[in-house]
């Protein structure tokens, strides 16, 4: 494998709608949404968002808002007075996908390993993200719990109001249940 980690760019647009409609669930990004995540990533020159390609293909992707540009787009699942830093100084975990042939070979940890230093370099105290309990095995969480992120709160139905078809749930509305994680950098 000849797996490249870069920054993701408008250039990656096409191909991580195509990554994403896969790994997470048709229609989950628009690609609108896709553009915003990359402003949202961008601080001071930097970026927090990440894919992986092997042979000029996504395999993986990390992204991420940084601190304070992200707070105000959420109407659920904030639990601002359970964290012991300034929202401003929240950064984001959005999404982490790995691509089912390269799970379990440490490249989600790379992904997102590349973030924590670029929030780092932005001036965040800590990093904020809803973990996927339904996920495979829990494997989401679990993967938090190892890279130092605590659980603060569950959020039943989290994704509910996003018009997507769920990969657990199916065509419907998504029941999954979000786990607010913080790590304290």
């Amino acid at each position: 494998m000849s797996i490249q980690i870069k920054n993701f760019n408008l250039k990656d647009l096409e191909k991580a709608k195509k990554f994403t409609d896969q790994w997470i669930g048709e229609n989950y990004y628009a690609l609108d949404e896709l553009e915003e995540i990359l402003e949202k990533s961008q601080l001071n020159g930097e970026s927090a968002s990440f894919i992986a390609e092997d042979k000029g293909e996504i395999v993986g992707i990390r992204f991420s808002f940084a601190p304070g540009k992200w707070t105000g787009s959420f109407k659920k699942g904030l639990s601002f007075d359970l964290w012991k830093v300034e929202p401003s100084s929240m950064g984001y975990f959005k999404s982490l996908f790995i691509h089912g042939d390269y799970q379990g070979k440490g490249l989600g940890k790379s992904l997102s390993n590349k973030s924590l230093e670029v929030f780092k370099k932005m001036g965040a105290e800590g990093v904020l993200c809803h973990s996927w309990l339904e996920s495979p095995g829990n494997s989401s969480q679990k993967y938090l719990f190892k890279m130092g992120f605590e659980k603060v709160k569950e959020h039943p139905k989290f994704w509910y109001e996003i018009d997507y078809t769920c990969t657990r749930c199916g065509v419907g509305k998504c029941i999954c249940t979000a786990a607010e994680m913080v790590k304290y950098l």
